[in-house]
């Protein structure tokens, strides 16, 4: 659906997006993101046709956005991180205009293309009102509808919930599922909930350049291993058998906890686990506690672009 090829962008000597590659598939909810700076505006608005790349290839549908633009954005459906709205409008009639410039049908496929658009994104109280009057997260809904107006495939959205309260922002995060399995959809965000919310895989852009580009799951996989530990006294001696183990980097501890136990947190370059339970059990270590932290969200981000 969409699929980026050694993208480029540069203002003069300043490289804003370098070599910017990736391949998004039918129906996925993808998450581009990175610090301020990083790229992610800049490479969606080549995506969404309105910045010509300095080189490489945009193709979205199978079609390059080089020859077949005015195809491709009949096909995508683009909320700007800014949302510019003609705030003198009424609602519908924003609505309408986007439809007449898009040059979409008569007036009968008008009114139920927005009456369909307006229920979806929960604006069927506000259709008379003047968009000045509205909310910010209603300003949002107005957006995301008019991007929606011409039914396109691919959705791209820059920072759709950018500014507003966790109230309306969790009301356009679950409008934006609503439409997973209708839609391909691009976020750009740096908010990492939203993420964990909304994606299924994860894009990290970084001064202009893609550094990880996986699944969720596998995106909050160390590469060093943290085990915790917890036993009934203190180790003393037994410490140093444990940081003798292969692979063990550090051990850290201990911590009392509650009075009768005491953690230990231990860095290794491997699953050393069952070397621990072994060790334990041949010293006769009252051992109570194993386990493997997973890192979060925002400790592998701070990781990538530090």
């Amino acid at each position: 659906m969409i699929e980026t090829i050694n993208l480029h962008k540069s203002y003069g000597s300043f490289s804003a997006v370098r070599g910017v590659g990736f391949t998004i598939g039918k129906g996925e909810i993808v998450g581009f993101l990175g610090p301020n700076g990083a790229g992610k505006t800049t490479t969606i608005r080549m995506l969404a046709g309105y910045l010509p790349p300095s080189s490489g290839t945009v193709s979205i549908l199978g079609k390059d956005m080089a020859t077949d633009a005015l195809q491709i954005r009949r096909q995508v459906g683009y909320l700007p991180e800014n949302n510019p709205l003609y705030e003198a409008m009424e609602v519908s009639e924003y609505l309408v205009f986007h439809w007449q410039a898009r040059r979409l049908g008569d007036a009968v496929s008008r009114r139920q293309r927005i009456a369909e658009v307006a229920k979806s994104c929960g604006l069927e109280s506000v259709l008379g009102k003047e968009l000045k009057e509205l909310s910010k997260g209603f300003k949002q809904r107005v957006g995301l509808a008019a991007a929606l107006i011409h039914d396109p495939a691919v959705l791209l959205l820059d920072e759709p919930t950018s500014g507003l309260d966790p109230t309306q922002a969790r009301e356009v995060r679950e409008l934006i599922l609503s439409l997973r399995h209708e839609k391909t959809i691009l976020l750009t965000t740096h908010i990492l909930s939203e993420v964990q919310s909304l994606c299924n895989r994860v894009i990290v852009i970084h001064k202009g350049a893609i550094v990880a580009d996986k699944p969720l799951a596998e995106l909050s996989v160390s590469q060093e291993f943290v085990v915790t530990m917890g036993f009934s006294q203190e180790l003393n001696g037994g410490a140093a058998g444990i940081t003798a183990i292969d692979g063990v980097l550090a051990l850290d501890g201990p911590v009392p906890v509650g009075g009768t136990e005491y953690h230990y947190r231990l860095r290794a370059a491997r699953d050393v686990r069952k070397d621990i339970f072994d060790y334990a059990a041949s010293k006769k270590l009252p051992l109570v506690e194993l386990k493997m932290e997973k890192r979060s969200l925002e400790e592998v981000f701070h990781e990538l672009t530090r």
